[in-house]
């Protein structure tokens, strides 16, 4: 699904992602590594918010930066959400489905949003917009999901439910790529773990050679 080779991203005189070359395929990756370290500007890469300084990236065979076509195949929730504060979140879920075409009823019941849905995103609590970011990225039956610090912001009996509804998503065929320092709650339904620090690939492999290599259990 993923594919880079040799891909770079500087920022200035700052190398946040350093000559990777990697594949990721269907199933659930989580992708982990210090802060700075890199991962979230490779998850940037892959939906296209940034263009490469050197190398290659495609997402189902094509550029994420410039063919729309290819963004229509995966859903993306960043970190911080990027959510349009002078809408309600009803607005927003629906525009999206506008563009990506399916419904949004089954999003907003899975998610559990209704409590809060009809009041301007300007108003949500932190908590508020993370649910409905990650619950933004599912809409349209997305082939892909690719989720920053999901569960950043949010409360401690939200936790659970979230990653039971990832889990859910996932034993259901939806592919999905993890950055997340909270990585824990993911290690029991991950397919495989991808460590970037530094802006290189550290460590590549299974949940358990990986957690093995590094002692996360």
């Amino acid at each position: 699904m993923i594919r880079t080779k040799h891909l770079t991203k500087r920022f200035g005189h700052i190398t946040a992602l350093d000559s990777v070359s990697i594949g990721i395929g269907e199933g659930v990756t989580l992708i982990l590594g210090p802060n700075g370290g890199g991962k979230s500007t490779f998850l940037n890469l892959c939906a296209g918010t940034y263009r490469p300084t050197e190398g290659v990236i495609r997402v189902f065979g094509g550029d994420p930066w410039a063919d729309a076509n290819v963004r229509q195949r995966f859903g993306v929730s960043f970190d911080p959400p990027a959510l349009p504060k002078h809408r309600t979140g009803r607005e927003w879920l629906e525009f999206l489905a506008e563009i990506r075409g399916g419904s949004t009823s089954d999003i907003i019941e899975a998610f559990s949003l209704g409590g809060f849905l009809d009041r301007r995103i300007s108003t949500y609590s932190a908590g508020m917009m993370k649910r409905l970011s990650i619950a933004s990225a599912f809409v349209g039956e997305p082939e892909l999901v690719l989720l920053d610090e999901p569960l950043v912001n949010l409360d401690f009996d939200a936790i659970p439910e979230i990653v039971g509804l990832l889990e859910r998503f996932a034993s259901e065929g939806l592919s999905i790529v993890v950055v997340s320092h909270i990585w824990k709650p993911f290690l029991e339904f991950a397919d495989r773990v991808v460590v970037i620090a530094g802006g290189r690939v550290k460590h590549d492999g299974s949940v358990e050679e990986v957690a093995s290599a590094l002692s996360l259990i």
